[in-house]
Protein backbone atom coordinates (compact mmCIF):
# COMPACT_ATOMS: atom_id res chain seq x y z
CA UNK A 1 0.00 0.00 0.00
CA UNK A 2 1.45 3.59 -0.93
CA UNK A 3 2.15 6.09 1.34
CA UNK A 4 -1.10 8.19 -0.04
CA UNK A 5 -3.20 5.01 0.42
CA UNK A 6 -1.90 4.66 4.02
CA UNK A 7 -2.45 8.22 4.83
CA UNK A 8 -5.85 8.22 3.62
CA UNK A 9 -6.95 5.42 5.80
CA UNK A 10 -5.52 6.94 8.93
CA UNK A 11 -6.96 10.12 7.92
CA UNK A 12 -10.69 8.09 7.51
CA UNK A 13 -10.95 9.10 3.90
CA UNK A 14 -12.04 6.28 2.07
CA UNK A 15 -9.65 5.01 -1.00
CA UNK A 16 -10.89 5.30 -4.12
CA UNK A 17 -12.69 2.61 -5.92
CA UNK A 18 -11.10 0.04 -7.97
CA UNK A 19 -11.82 0.35 -12.19
CA UNK A 20 -12.01 -2.48 -14.19
CA UNK A 21 -12.09 -1.39 -18.31
CA UNK A 22 -11.92 -3.14 -21.27
CA UNK A 23 -8.44 -2.59 -22.62
CA UNK A 24 -9.73 -0.92 -25.80
CA UNK A 25 -11.80 1.54 -23.72
CA UNK A 26 -11.31 5.35 -22.37
CA UNK A 27 -11.97 5.10 -18.53
CA UNK A 28 -12.18 7.19 -15.78
CA UNK A 29 -10.67 7.12 -11.97
CA UNK A 30 -9.96 8.52 -8.96
CA UNK A 31 -5.86 9.46 -8.07
CA UNK A 32 -5.00 5.86 -6.19
CA UNK A 33 -7.16 3.96 -7.77
CA UNK A 34 -6.92 0.41 -8.76
CA UNK A 35 -6.76 -0.46 -12.42
CA UNK A 36 -7.73 -3.89 -14.04
CA UNK A 37 -7.72 -4.51 -17.48
CA UNK A 38 -10.01 -6.58 -18.91
CA UNK A 39 -9.76 -8.94 -21.74
CA UNK A 40 -6.79 -8.80 -23.11
CA UNK A 41 -5.82 -11.98 -24.85
CA UNK A 42 -2.11 -13.29 -26.05
CA UNK A 43 0.68 -11.14 -25.91
CA UNK A 44 -0.37 -7.32 -25.18
CA UNK A 45 2.17 -4.46 -23.72
CA UNK A 46 0.59 -0.78 -22.42
CA UNK A 47 3.25 1.86 -23.11
CA UNK A 48 3.17 5.50 -22.87
CA UNK A 49 1.25 7.95 -24.85
CA UNK A 50 2.06 11.34 -25.58
CA UNK A 51 1.20 12.87 -21.38
CA UNK A 52 2.98 12.01 -18.57
CA UNK A 53 2.89 8.10 -17.63
CA UNK A 54 -0.92 7.46 -16.17
CA UNK A 55 0.42 4.34 -13.82
CA UNK A 56 2.25 3.77 -10.78
CA UNK A 57 4.83 1.53 -12.52
CA UNK A 58 5.83 0.93 -16.25
CA UNK A 59 6.06 1.84 -19.24
CA UNK A 60 5.92 -0.58 -20.40
CA UNK A 61 3.18 -3.01 -18.65
CA UNK A 62 3.21 -6.47 -20.28
CA UNK A 63 0.36 -8.85 -20.46
CA UNK A 64 0.68 -11.39 -19.43
CA UNK A 65 2.69 -10.58 -16.52
CA UNK A 66 1.76 -13.30 -13.84
CA UNK A 67 4.35 -11.44 -11.76
CA UNK A 68 3.46 -8.02 -12.60
CA UNK A 69 2.74 -6.22 -8.93
CA UNK A 70 -1.13 -4.31 -8.79
CA UNK A 71 -1.50 -1.14 -11.58
CA UNK A 72 -2.53 2.49 -9.35
CA UNK A 73 -3.19 5.50 -11.06
CA UNK A 74 -0.48 7.25 -10.55
CA UNK A 75 -0.24 9.77 -7.49
CA UNK A 76 0.93 13.05 -8.71
CA UNK A 77 -1.75 13.00 -11.46
CA UNK A 78 -4.35 16.25 -11.56
CA UNK A 79 -7.52 16.01 -11.37
CA UNK A 80 -9.68 16.77 -14.52
CA UNK A 81 -6.60 15.93 -16.52
CA UNK A 82 -6.52 13.10 -19.53
CA UNK A 83 -3.80 11.56 -19.79
CA UNK A 84 -2.65 8.95 -22.25
CA UNK A 85 -1.30 5.51 -22.93
CA UNK A 86 -1.18 2.81 -26.08
CA UNK A 87 -1.88 -0.86 -26.07
CA UNK A 88 -0.37 -2.70 -28.63
CA UNK A 89 -3.38 -5.50 -29.03
CA UNK A 90 -6.38 -2.73 -29.54
CA UNK A 91 -7.27 -2.62 -33.35
CA UNK A 92 -6.38 0.84 -33.41
CA UNK A 93 -2.95 0.17 -31.83
CA UNK A 94 -1.11 3.32 -32.98
CA UNK A 95 -4.23 5.21 -31.46
CA UNK A 96 -4.05 6.25 -27.83
CA UNK A 97 -6.44 6.12 -24.93
CA UNK A 98 -7.06 7.81 -22.22
CA UNK A 99 -7.97 7.78 -18.52
CA UNK A 100 -9.47 11.09 -16.85
CA UNK A 101 -8.63 11.87 -13.88
CA UNK A 102 -12.20 12.42 -11.44
CA UNK A 103 -12.32 13.91 -7.97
Amino acid sequence: MSKDRDKDKKEGNPPPSPVSTDKCTDFQAQVGAEVTFLNITGTCSITKGNTKWPFSWGPPIPFPGLDNPAIYIASDLTVGNVYQYVVSCCSTASAPHNVTIKA
